[in-house]
C-alpha cells in the first residue's frame, strides 16, 4: 500500500512540473493542435535524455549538446564507444559524411579513412564551389617573397614553398631560397616525353624543348649560355652563336665524333680562318672533301640513313668534265652542269620501259589553278612565289604527285614541276588541232553578239521613248523586274525582282549614251540588290534582267549628282 501511494505521489509530481515547461500539455502521441508544444527544463538545470535506464545524452543548461557523454565542451559534442562510428549523415539512404570509430573522417562514401586522417571521394575546391581537379585551389594572392601564394609548405618564419595560380616559389623567411627538384629521388622529366610545353631559362617565351637567353659570350676566360665540364679543367661552353672548347682559360680543340674518326674543326680565339678538311690536309674553303675517282657508287660525299634499308644519297664532282653528278643508293639519277648550272635528269632510252602514248591533256592542264603563295617561314613582306596546290593536282595529274612517308610517320605531298614542261609541249599540240573548231565557235559567238546589239537597240529606243521594256519569254513565268528605288538617285538604290528558284540571274547596267556596260551585279533568289550610285557619273542608264542567259526585263534609272 505504502509502495503504491509512493508511485502516485512521484507521478502528480513528474506531470506538475512538465506542466510547467509547457504552454499547453504534451501530448506522447505528437498529435495535439493549437498552441507551440515544449519539451524541456524551465529551471537552471539540463535535460538528460535515458533509454534501457542508461543516460545516452544530455543537454546542458547553457545550450550544449552532448551524445555520449555528460559533460560535453562544445555546441554539439558526440562520444562513441569502442568500436561504434560516432557520426553519419546519408542523403537518399547512401553515406556522405562518416566520423569512423579510428578517429578519422570519410566524405563522399561510405569508405574507412585513414586513421586519425581525411579521406575524401571526390572533388575538393578551396575558394571554388566548381572544382575542376582532385584539389582545386583559388582566390589567393600573387606569391612574393613577403608572402602570399594560393598553397604554402612550410612556416613563414623559415623555409617554405609558396605556389600561386602560375609560379612556384621557395623562400627563407623572407627572402630568396633554392628550389630542389627530385633532389634525392630519381630522374627529373620536364613534361613528359609526349608533352608539347618548352622550359625557358632567361626568358618567359622558349620556342623550343629548352630555350636558353640571357647568358654572356663564350672567351676562353669564361661565359656562355651553356658549360659542360670544370672551368679549372676540360669544359664546352656554348653561347648563342658559337661552341668552344677550353681549358682552364686556354683555347683547346674541339673533337666531334673523336674516337669515331678524323672529324676535327679547330679555330683559334676570334678567328675566322678555321676550316673543316676531309680526306686533305690544308682546307681552302671552311668545309673541303676532296674524294677519289671513279662514280658515286664509291666515291663522293654521301648522306646515308642508319636504318636497315641503308638508303642513301651521293654527290660526285665528275673528273672529265666538272659536272656535278647526282647518285640515289648507288644509281646515277642525274647532273648538274658545270658552265651553266642546268640540272638534266636521266632521260636514255636504256633506262626506260613500258613506253606508250600519253592521253590528251588539254582539258586537264585547264583545270590547273595556278595560285600565290607565302611558305610558312615566310614574313609578310616577303614575295610571293607561283605554284600549284600538290592535293589538288594529284585529282588531275596524280603521276606527278607523290605522298611521301618519313622516317617519323609524318606524311607529305611532294611534286615533280619538271613534268608540266612535257604536259606544256602535249597540251600546245592538242591546241593546235582545235584552232578550227574555235574559229568556228568564234562565228557562231559573233552572231549572238549581233543579235544582243539588235536586241539592245530596241531595248534602248524603247526606253529612251520613256517607257519600260518586258521581252515574251513565256517559258521564264514567275520573272519580273520593279522600278528601282529610289528614281532618280544619286547615292544608295535598291533593285527589286521576282526570279524563281534555282535560277541564275544578273542585274547588267548599261550606259544609253555609249551602249556600254557598266557593272553587273549578281540578282540572288533573295528579290533584291542594291547599287551604289555615287560611283557613277551622272546620267541615263538601262539597267536589265537577265535570267539563266537570257534578258527578260528592263528599266531606266537616272543618276544625278
Amino acid at each position: 500500500m505504502k509502495k503504491n501511494l509512493f508511485l502516485l505521489l512521484f507521478s502528480a509530481l513528474l506531470f506538475s512540473d512538465l506542466s510547467l515547461m509547457a504552454q499547453s500539455p504534451w501530448l506522447v502521441g505528437g498529435n495535439a493542435t493549437g498552441a507551440v508544444r515544449r519539451f524541456g527544463s524551465t529551471t537552471s538545470f539540463g535535460v538528460q535524455f535515458i533509454t534501457d535506464n542508461q543516460e545516452r545524452g544530455i543537454m546542458t543548461a547553457n545550450g550544449l549538446w552532448g551524445f555520449g557523454t555528460l559533460t560535453p565542451n562544445a555546441r554539439v559534442n558526440i562520444n562513441s564507444e569502442v568500436g561504434q562510428n560516432p557520426f553519419r549523415i546519408d542523403v537518399n539512404n547512401l553515406p556522405k559524411f562518416l566520423v569512423h570509430n579510428n578517429g578519422g573522417v570519410a566524405i563522399g562514401g561510405n569508405l574507412v579513412p585513414p586513421v586519425n586522417g581525411l579521406h575524401v571521394n571526390g572533388l575538393v575546391g578551396v575558394g571554388t564551389s566548381n572544382p575542376a581537379v582532385k584539389l582545386h585551389v583559388t582566390e589567393g594572392t600573387d606569391v612574393n617573397l613577403a608572402g602570399g601564394g594560393f598553397i604554402v609548405a612550410g612556416s613563414l618564419t623559415s623555409i617554405n614553398l609558396a605556389l600561386d595560380n602560375n609560379e612556384i616559389l621557395a623562400r627563407n623567411n623572407g627572402a630568396r631560397a633554392d628550389l630542389f627538384l627530385n633532389q634525392n629521388g630519381g630522374n627529373l622529366i620536364f613534361n613528359g616525353t609526349n608533352g608539347s610545353g618548352n622550359m625557358g631559362i632567361g626568358n618567359t617565351q622558349p620556342a623550343s624543348r629548352l630555350h636558353i637567353t640571357g647568358g654572356t659570350d663564350a672567351a676562353q676566360g669564361g661565359g656562355g649560355f651553356i658549360i659542360a665540364g670544370g672551368l679549372s679543367g676540360e669544359n664546352i661552353a656554348i653561347d648563342n652563336n658559337e661552341i668552344m672548347a677550353r681549358t682552364n682559360g686556354v683555347a683547346s680543340p674541339l673533337f666531334l665524333n673523336h674516337n669515331g674518326g678524323n672529324v676535327i674543326l679547330q679555330a683559334g680565339p676570334n678567328s675566322t680562318a678555321g676550316k673543316l678538311g676531309i680526306h686533305t690536309d690544308n682546307p681552302i674553303v671552311e668545309a673541303h672533301l676532296v674524294h677519289g675517282v671513279g662514280t658515286g657508287a664509291n666515291h663522293g660525299l654521301r648522306l646515308a640513313n642508319s636504318g636497315r634499308n641503308n638508303q642513301n644519297w651521293t654527290i660526285y664532282v665528275s673528273n672529265s668534265n666538272g659536272n656535278l653528278d647526282l647518285y640515289a643508293n648507288n644509281a646515277f639519277l642525274g647532273r648538274f652542269n658545270d658552265a651553266t648550272g642546268a640540272y638534266s635528269t636521266v632521260s636514255d632510252l636504256k633506262f626506260k620501259k613500258d613506253i606508250e602514248k600519253a592521253d590528251a591533256v588539254m582539258p586537264k592542264v585547264l583545270q590547273l589553278d595556278v595560285k600565290k603563295y607565302h611558305f610558312l617561314k615566310n614574313k609578310a613582306e616577303d614575295k610571293k612565289n607561283y605554284g600549284l596546290i600538290a592535293q589538288e593536282v594529284e585529282k588531275i595529274f596524280p603521276e606527278v604527285v607523290f605522298l611521301e612517308k618519313g622516317d617519323d610517320g609524318s606524311e607529305t605531298y611532294t611534286m615533280d614541276y619538271s613534268a608540266f614542261g612535257v604536259l606544256a609541249i602535249k597540251a600546245i599540240q592538242e591546241l593546235q588541232q582545235t584552232v578550227t573548231a574555235q574559229q568556228q565557235q568564234n562565228l557562231l559567238l559573233q552572231k549572238q553578239i549581233s543579235t544582243f546589239q539588235e536586241r539592245f537597240a530596241q531595248l534602248e529606243a524603247a526606253l529612251k521613248s520613256g517607257g519600260n521594256f518586258n521581252l515574251n519569254n513565256s517559258d521564264l513565268l514567275g520573272v519580273s523586274l520593279e522600278q528601282n528605288r529610289p528614281n532618280p538617285v544619286n547615292e544608295m538604290t535598291t533593285f527589286r525582282y521576282t526570279i524563281p528558284a534555282g535560277t541564275i540571274a544578273q542585274i547588267q547596267l548599261f550606259e544609253v549614251a555609249s551602249g556600254k556596260l557598266i557593272k553587273t551585279l549578281a540578282a540572288p533568289e533573295t528579290g533584291q540588290v542594291q547599287l551604289n550610285g555615287s560611283e557613277l557619273q551622272a546620267g541615263t542608264y538601262i539597267y536589265t534582267l537577265v535570267v539563266n542567259g537570257r534578258l527578260v526585263a528592263a528599266k531606266q534609272l537616272l543618276l544625278s549628282k
